[in-house]
């Protein structure tokens, strides 16, 4: 029996997400519009061709907070770093990906408390390097066993939980200097004095409160040789993990050790989603956490910009990740959304077909076979594959930000983006009568394919993949040397939920 719930969507902004009066939907989690969540994905990072990426976190809240750290590498999502931060009241921490000889490391002269405490004070050497452990020996190896590989990925920022000791909070607070009281203390509540620490060491004794959110952050890629800065800011998940209303609230803590693979994604409580659609809230519950965060990220096209003009020497860059394809897709199998396993070495490749056009509403031919956002473009074209969790999508020969994870479009596609060049016609300034291209717009479109459907134990199957991303183009100024700028815009999204 269809028990979905709807109700209008201007309503639902008046009372507020945290406010909502539909049965249930008030303690759903769902993707927060205002970038404000207990759970942070940042869509991207790399060090690949000169780049660096920096990154922030902030905690809005008047509350201290024990924060899980967490970066992956791009092919597979296997972990190659992995820590806690204590965040203070409304405390900031600043960090940097950089590279190395092999790889890349993390990098950070915050004062903000981490455990290990001593993880960027270069006192063990090689501790903030990215590790290739999680990889290198399995099965996942296939995709490369290099340090290389940790070159690029993604990473996400989840909230363990509130630090609620007295003590604990004043080991993490700032004083009048800016300096934490006692970082060092914190080791041995993160049981790393501990032989075998054990998982949920701060649940069990009752140091850490439910979580509440309000974190927020921004990455960006930056390259000091060129002048290019590309800012990307993270997808914001609210009500990840939320208690029932009932006194007193039960725990919902998912505090783990430093270096620990948890909490993952996955470990969503209650149940129940809130997906936002044209007209209104759809309200779900699922059997199990991976599906309900890919129901949230669930997308049925992405569509966006492509910006190539010559006299620029412009390149386009989009960036699709997939955050929650690991906890779906294994070596030998996959589950819905997904299709294919990690076997071979070009990853587990999702198809997609395009609709493209330039700018004077001109297509390639192709076959009209999928379902189409609205406005519907009339033409579409069988377009390539999503390869990696964190793919890049050039849309010229080579990647703007020299990127080895690339899932590169069709030829006939590319020699169509290449060439789709348009010319002001006679009206209008002279002057203003010059090439205009190849520029124009392109969207990806996921339905039309085997298992690209999940269904909730109530409400109505969700269709796509659960991706994030954005739009990355430079633009070079030819008459000053070396001037290069850099543009992002995220990707538009339409819902398939039938």
């Amino acid at each position: 029996m269809n028990t979905f719930k709807k109700k209008s969507l201007h309503a639902a902004v008046l009372a507020g997400l945290g406010a909502l009066t539909v049965a249930g939907s008030a303690n759903a989690v769902h993707i927060d519009p205002d970038g404000l969540g207990q759970v942070l994905i940042f869509p991207y990072y790399t060090v690949r061709g000169g780049n660096v990426t920096t990154l922030s976190v902030i905690n809005t809240t008047s509350q201290t907070k024990g924060v899980k750290v967490r970066f992956l590498e791009g092919r597979a999502s296997r972990e190659v770093l992995d820590f806690n931060l204590w965040l203070s009241p409304q405390d900031v921490w600043t960090g940097a990906v950089v590279a190395t000889a092999d790889g890349a490391r993390l990098i950070s002269n915050d004062n903000s408390c981490v455990t290990p405490s001593d993880l960027f004070q270069e006192l063990r050497p090689g501790l903030n390097d990215f590790k290739n452990i999680v990889y290198a020996t399995t099965d996942y190896s296939i995709h490369g066993a290099t340090l290389d590989r940790s070159r690029e990925g993604y990473f996400e920022v989840i909230e363990m939980g509130v630090v609620t000791s007295p003590v604990i909070t004043g080991f993490i607070k700032h004083d009048a200097a800016g300096l934490p009281n006692n970082c060092v203390a914190l080791d041995t509540f993160d049981g790393l004095s501990i032989s075998n620490p054990p998982e949920g060491l701060f649940s069990n004794t009752n140091l850490l409160g439910n979580p509440t959110g309000g974190l927020a952050g921004r990455s960006s890629v930056i390259n000091a040789t060129n002048g290019s800065n590309y800012t990307l800011m993270p997808t914001a998940i609210a009500a990840w993990r939320v208690a029932p209303a009932i006194i007193p609230p039960p725990s919902v803590v998912t505090y783990s050790a430093s270096g620990s693979v948890l909490p993952d994604l996955g470990a969503v409580t209650p149940l129940t989603t809130n997906v936002f659609v044209s007209g209104g809230v759809q309200t779900a519950t699922w059997a199990n956490g991976a599906n309900a965060m890919s129901a949230i990220l669930m997308r049925d096209t992405v569509i966006n910009e492509f910006i190539l003009d010559a006299g620029t020497r412009s390149a386009t860059d989009w960036i699709v990740t997939q955050p929650t394809k690991r906890l779906h897709v294994l070596p030998l199998s996959a589950t819905p959304p997904y299709t294919f396993g990690y076997n071979s070495g070009n990853g587990g490749c999702e198809p997609y077909n395009v609709g493209v056009y330039d700018r004077e509403e001109r297509a390639p031919g192709g076959p009209s076979n999928v379902i189409l956002p609205s406005p519907r473009p009339s033409v579409q074209v069988t377009g390539s594959a999503l390869c990696w969790e964190a793919s890049i999508v050039p849309f010229q020969g080579a990647s703007l930000l020299g990127s080895t994870n690339a899932s590169p479009l069709t030829s006939n596609l590319l020699t169509f983006v290449g060439g789709a060049t348009t010319t002001k016609g006679p009206k209008g300034t002279p002057s203003l009568a010059a090439t205009q291209g190849p520029n124009g717009w392109f969207f990806m479109s996921f339905s039309g394919f085997p298992n690209r459907t999940i269904t909730p134990l109530t409400g109505l199957p969700h269709t796509g993949l659960p991706v994030i991303g954005a739009m990355l183009n430079n633009y070079v100024n030819t008459a000053t040397a070396g001037s290069l700028y850099g543009s992002v815009a995220p990707h538009h999204y339409t819902r398939l939920i039938q």
